[in-house]
């Protein structure tokens, strides 16, 4: 049963990791397509869910270790990802600025 748990948590701590392929996208990418919009809040939802997750289980670690030791490992992995979160929720938050490519003469 632990090893599923820890399956679980794993797959759903790297899931918002996948934000990277919203990084290449720009303001005006956003302004004019309705469905990127709505792909970037919903993930950019997901991406709070899984920052308040990991939150929760670093503040909950001692209670949730005193009942089964093996759970120890998850503070490392929850502090990591919190580490790693604010880079995905930063290219949802705020996108890149269209810049034209100047020409050379």
């Amino acid at each position: 049963m632990i090893i599923l748990i820890y399956i679980a948590y794993y797959f759903f701590s790297i899931l918002p990791i996948i934000t990277y392929r919203f990084r290449k996208y720009t303001i005006s990418d956003y302004h004019y397509n309705k469905r990127l919009k709505w792909q970037r809040r919903i993930m950019l939802v997901f991406n709070y869910v899984a920052s308040v997750a990991q939150i929760i289980i670093a503040c909950e670690l001692e209670r949730i270790v005193r009942s089964n030791q093996d759970y120890g490992p998850l503070l490392l992995s929850a502090c990591i990802f919190l580490i790693i979160y604010p880079f995905p929720i930063s290219w949802l938050e705020s996108p890149k600025e269209y810049k034209k490519k100047k020409k050379w003469k």
